[in-house]
């Protein structure tokens, strides 16, 4: 399960981050390095995966999305009339986390899963999706200004996406909504910051690559050009965050001045901050009742500045 493995997760954390300390003159041992190469491989895991919320109604749609084919999977009657909802699950084998949110909305939108592996280099998985975008549009299947709804990793993939896609167009005009982004990175993966550590987690992981908040691609993607490139494509005005408060997985607790400024970047500027009382969490926001009671509330209002890291009551 994954609260289980996430707490096996902060153990170790919690065990290599002391021999790092004693280490840090004279390098990494194996030790630490087969301690962090465990957290990276249960990592997938906290970074967003739920218990399986498929039902039989969705049987027709269940092999496709479980092939995880990087392939964009229409789950409502075909309807271009209806605008289009594009979700994005997290790093899991089980795409159907996002089921629950599909069911929600596919009577008013044309709604579209982007079912993925996770395992893959992140840079494929933003290019496959681009030319999944360009493959539907081409066709008609998917109509301009669509809803982006990106949970946890998700969100990272999306954001690659924008980033890299030659055509602005394919993104211009969307309204994105982060449901407990990664957003410059994962807490999980900080003793990466480590460059011995980074390189061996890495080769063992493309996930864990993804989220370390110290690597190049950390600031490839929420500083500097890529950042601008983001924010030239999606309207921030039109980008809404919502967070959950003391998240485990969030950077916003290493005091690291250019890991804060990325993960500012990555969250925007629409914030909504979800109270512990309120008990969801990361792992299973997109199936739990509270966690899209308040996905309810930001879809039937649009992004507005003066939201900027409220928590919602």
């Amino acid at each position: 399960m994954v609260r289980s493995e996430d707490s096996v997760v902060r153990k170790a954390q919690g065990s290599f981050g002391q021999d790092n300390a004693a280490e840090c003159s004279s390098g990494v041992s194996w030790r630490t390095l087969m301690r962090m190469l465990f957290v990276a491989m249960v990592a997938g895991v906290a970074l967003g995966s739920t218990a399986p919320a498929a039902s039989a109604e969705d049987h027709p749609k269940l092999k496709e999305i479980m092939d995880r084919n990087d392939r964009l999977i229409q789950l409502s009657d075909p309807d271009c009339r209806k605008p289009p909802l594009i979700l994005l699950h997290g790093a899991t084998d089980d795409p159907t986390e996002m089921m629950a949110i599909a069911r929600e909305w596919r009577s008013e939108y044309n709604v579209f899963l982007y079912s993925y592996n996770y395992h893959k280099r992140v840079e494929k998985v933003a290019a496959d999706f681009v030319n999944e975008l360009k493959r539907l549009k081409a066709r008609g299947t998917l109509a301009a200004d669509a809803t982006v709804i990106a949970f946890s990793y998700g969100a990272i993939v999306f954001r690659e996406a924008v980033i890299v896609a030659s055509d602005p167009s394919l993104f211009a005009g969307d309204r994105v909504i982060q449901l407990v982004p990664t957003a410059g990175g994962s807490f999980f993966a900080r003793g990466m910051e480590n460059r011995v550590a980074a390189m061996v987690i890495s080769m063992a992981s493309k996930p864990a690559a993804a989220v370390n908040p110290y690597g190049t691609f950390a600031r490839q993607v929420w500083e500097g050009a890529g950042n601008e490139k983001f924010y030239s494509v999606i309207n921030p005005k039109r980008m809404q965050t919502i967070l959950v408060e003391d998240d485990a997985n969030s950077v916003s607790r290493i005091k690291d001045e250019p890991v804060q400024r990325r993960y500012k970047n990555g969250i925007g500027e629409n914030v909504i901050i979800v109270p512990k009382s309120a008990g969801v969490t990361h792992e299973y926001f997109p199936v739990e009742p509270a966690g899209l009671e308040y996905l309810r509330r930001v879809m039937e209002f649009p992004a507005r500045a003066d939201v900027t890291r409220k928590s919602a009551g």
